[in-house]
């Protein structure tokens, strides 16, 4: 049975709350999967792929980087929240790795296996983790933004990192791909990149309904997506 828990934790004076999501029928520790948010904050969408993520036998953990209560009601206040967060993006990764920091303190938690998922703006916490050469395991960005924290960071990237993204996504064109691929190989992470055509930005998302704006739901690539992710876990972590 899939067991879902908020999960709050504090730290630099502030409050968050997330989801832990796992299987009482499995014994014993497993592998840790963070789930990201997009622009929204935590989410019913996390929390489902958190719930997903638990019937493959990990330890899911949507996670909160905007703060316990701090969620958008439509895309004007979502905006406005996450520009506060990227207004300074070694604060945002200084949240990125508490929540990492509590989720292994978990007593399901194999501390040693721990990878992280995001999507849109999550997908860009998920890179700025692996970026930080933090010792986790794998990193997975699903149409997410790839600029640069900035923060001057030179030390090999330790995640194995995939990158799933469309090819026609406004927000992280094709010379934006070949950017992050570059800066990847400089910082010696084993990177690989599933990128697919005739998609958009929030692909995995059945509300994204403006194509105009080249945000669309697409089955198919969502579908191909969450697939390769799971192979991918399942040679990071061996749990085939």
């Amino acid at each position: 049975m899939i067991k879902t828990d908020k999960f709050t934790y504090s730290g630099n004076g502030q409050t968050f709350e997330g989801v832990i999501a796992h299987d009482t029928d499995l014994k014993g520790k497993r592998p840790v999967v963070m789930v990201s948010h997009t622009w929204m904050g935590q989410s019913k969408f996390e929390e489902d792929k958190a719930t997903e993520l638990a019937k493959m036998g990990y330890l899911a953990f949507a996670i909160d980087v905007f703060g316990k209560g701090k969620r958008a009601k439509d895309a004007g206040q979502a905006e406005e929240l996450m520009n506060e967060a990227l207004a300074d993006r070694q604060e945002l990764l200084d949240r990125l790795l508490l929540a990492l920091e509590k989720v292994k303190e978990h007593e399901l938690a194999d501390s040693k296996k721990v990878g992280i998922i995001g999507f849109c703006f999550g997908g860009k916490c998920a890179l700025d983790l692996a970026r930080s050469g933090v010792d986790i395991q794998a990193s997975v960005c699903f149409h997410g933004i790839f600029d640069p924290p900035g923060l001057e960071q030179e030390e090999d990237i330790k995640a194995k990192v995939l990158v799933l993204h469309g090819w026609e996504d406004p927000f992280a064109f094709p010379k934006d791909i070949v950017a992050l691929g570059y800066e990847l190989t400089e910082r010696n992470a084993v990177w690989e990149m599933d990128i697919f055509g005739h998609t958009g930005h929030a692909f995995t998302n059945p509300n994204a309904k403006s194509p105009d704006q080249g945000m669309e739901y697409n089955a198919l690539a969502s579908d191909r997506s969450w697939q390769r992710m799971t192979h991918f876990f399942e040679e990071v972590f061996g749990t085939k």
